[in-house]
């Protein structure tokens, strides 16, 4: 399958609009980094795309491992400096490292739930992205 995303300048200050398929998202960056704070910025979106992912696979995998799902939530983070891509300093431009807290409300068997998080963290695209995969202009 191919996924593709257009995303254009909105011609004010940093902003840009993301289309995927019927979808709209809105990006930008914070006042301190020259932007207007309308959407979340580039990498706030990478985060939320693996906590996305996530997400979903939880629930898409759950009634394999025989887990009622009550509740699924994640937080993710990301140690990034600005001053790489901003060219102060030799440090890399994108995060250094990501970390994220996954959590499930269930009253299934905690063995069940353990294998499906497991599932999830093996299979999810975004996280398998984010270990290296080549980006190249087309």
């Amino acid at each position: 399958m191919l996924f593709k995303s257009e995303v254009k300048w909105t011609g004010e200050s940093l902003q840009a609009d993301a289309r995927s398929g019927t979808h709209t998202i809105r990006i930008d960056e914070p006042e301190i980094l020259g932007g207007m704070n309308t959407g979340p910025n580039p990498v706030e979106l990478v985060l939320s795309a693996l906590g996305g992912c996530m997400v979903v696979l939880v629930n898409l995998f759950a009634p394999a491992h025989n887990v009622q799902v009550k509740a699924v939530s994640i937080q993710v983070e990301g140690d990034l400096d600005p001053d790489g891509f901003m060219g102060k300093s030799q440090v890399r431009p994108g995060f250094s490292a990501i970390r994220y807290a996954l959590k499930i409300e269930s009253d299934s068997a905690p063995e069940a739930v353990k294998a499906l998080i497991e599932h999830a963290e093996k299979a999810c695209p975004v996280k398998d992205t984010l270990k290296g995969v080549s980006v190249n202009r087309m």
